[in-house]
């Protein structure tokens, strides 16, 4: 039987290296060197951008609604306000995503600049602690919106999923939510 369990253990410790570098790998860049923007926020910064040809307040209320950002969610994924309207500093916000595997959330939103600027801060859940913004900048004949994730997994088993799972999971899901925005910024028609 333990002949059986050797060539296992053998090629466990063989692995066990690169798993610690891509550990490592993920923790040890410090992105918000690359975006000067973020420096005070500790993490990974993950950022996704869309130019869409809506003006900011469409977006804005597109983003700050319950019922319209459900919208444009992946299927699988629901969003609750969890204190009462209007969408202010202060309100709680509960995510929940239904997909291969189960996850919720609870963010708040810590500075709202309407038409311009959502932060929410990580309450619990994976992102614990982390930052979440939306940012909208008015160019031209339209707005560019910017998603910034910035987190800092804790613990080596959060690290391993973030960089082997959940960040390729968290980019497919953002471009979904920004693809949708578009087309329903763009097609929406007060």
């Amino acid at each position: 039987m333990r002949a059986i369990h050797t060539p296992f253990i053998k090629r466990f410790y063989h692995l066990t290296p690169l798993l610690l570098f891509l550990v490592v790998q993920g923790c040890a860049v410090n992105s918000a060197l690359q975006f000067p923007a973020y420096a005070k926020y500790e993490g990974e910064v993950n950022q996704h951008t869309r130019f869409i040809r809506a003006e900011s307040n469409r977006i804005f209320h597109i983003l700050t609604l319950q019922k319209t950002f459900n919208t444009i969610c992946p299927k699988g994924t629901t969003v609750f306000h969890e204190t009462p309207l209007p969408y202010q500093v202060g309100t709680l916000v509960k995510t929940q995503i239904d997909h291969i595997y189960k996850l919720n959330w609870n963010s708040r939103v810590e500075e709202l600049i309407p038409d311009e600027k959502i932060r929410l801060q990580f309450i619990d859940g994976f992102f614990a602690g982390g930052t979440e913004f939306w940012e909208l900048e008015a160019q031209g004949e339209g707005t560019l919106i910017k998603h910034t994730l910035i987190i800092q997994p804790q613990g080596i088993l959060k690290k391993l999923a973030w960089n082997l799972k959940v960040r390729r999971k968290h980019d497919t899901m953002v471009e979904t939510v920004l693809d949708n925005l578009k087309k329903a910024a763009e097609t929406h028609r007060d």
